[in-house]
């Protein structure tokens, strides 16, 4: 289950109200087994969800799938995949709530996701898949 963590809510939402920028949220996700990649539910809620990150102007910019991890320092978390959404603004982030599909998005997450992490970052010039 999500914990919100209250004082980086509060960080945002003070953001959002003053000089607000661009925002890159870096989503570190492990899922329910055998969904991912390929599994009907998280199908469901990768289009779901993009319907939703793009109701407030934001974008999916990449996702790529995790294969393992070399280094860790404390408890390590498997993860299956990770994605970088991008946002015109905190509030836009903020905004997704009211998002048509926020309600079925945050129902399939419940039930898809076993564990995440969500990093907040610079969205000014996000890094794009490089050819």
């Amino acid at each position: 289950m999500d914990t919100l963590n209250e004082s980086e809510a509060q960080v945002m939402a003070a953001i959002a109200g003053g000089d607000d920028l661009p925002l890159l949220m870096m989503n570190l996700n492990r899922y329910q087994p055998g969904q991912f990649p390929g599994g009907e539910l998280y199908r469901e809620w990768r289009h779901i969800n993009a319907e939703m990150i793009s109701h407030v102007g934001g974008r999916i910019l990449w996702n790529i799938p995790v294969h393992g991890h070399i280094l860790s320092n404390g408890p390590a978390q498997p993860l299956d995949e990770i994605l970088a959404y991008w946002y015109p603004s905190h509030q836009s982030f903020l905004d997704m709530r009211g998002s048509p599909s926020a309600t079925r998005n945050f129902e399939l997450r419940r039930e898809l996701i076993a564990f995440a992490m969500v990093h907040r970052c610079d969205g000014t010039d996000p890094p794009l898949v490089m050819g």
